[in-house]
């Protein structure tokens, strides 16, 4: 079953309904801040949940996605990232959590076709972009 982590920069309580929602199915949605100390780094906890299985991460920093280290982090560890598409990232907290259930589904689908990658959420009904 998919563990999913939703980092700093995502609001705990979007994790936590999503776990509510997600769990009947087995699987789980963790906050950062619940799962790690809350000054980790992210290579640090990318680094764990890479010897802990099949992670799904969840995130509005972009910058993760263009920073050589971190991203070589992320593809090392095995983790499928998803990180929300600037449109996306400007909605409120509600539309945000909406577009994430909108795609649960297609996610599922990405981290069983790929076993590593980053990607984008777009905003609407779309595909993700691979970053």
């Amino acid at each position: 079953m998919a563990q999913v982590l939703l980092d700093h920069n995502m609001p705990p309580a979007i994790a936590r309904g999503l776990h509510e929602v997600i769990s009947f199915d087995g699987h789980a949605a963790h906050a950062l801040r619940d799962k790690f100390p809350t000054n980790i780094e992210d290579i640090a906890y990318f680094d764990k949940l890479g010897s802990a299985g099949n992670w799904i991460v969840i995130s509005k920093d972009l910058q993760n996605a263009r920073k050589k280290a971190e991203k070589a982090a992320i593809l090392r560890n095995r983790i499928v990232a998803f990180y929300l598409a600037p449109a996306l990232q400007k909605m409120v907290i509600s539309q945000q959590a909406a577009a994430i259930l909108w795609h649960w589904d297609s996610i599922l689908q990405q981290r069983k076709l790929v076993e590593r990658g980053l990607f984008q959420l777009p905003e609407n009904k779309g595909r993700f972009r691979q970053l």
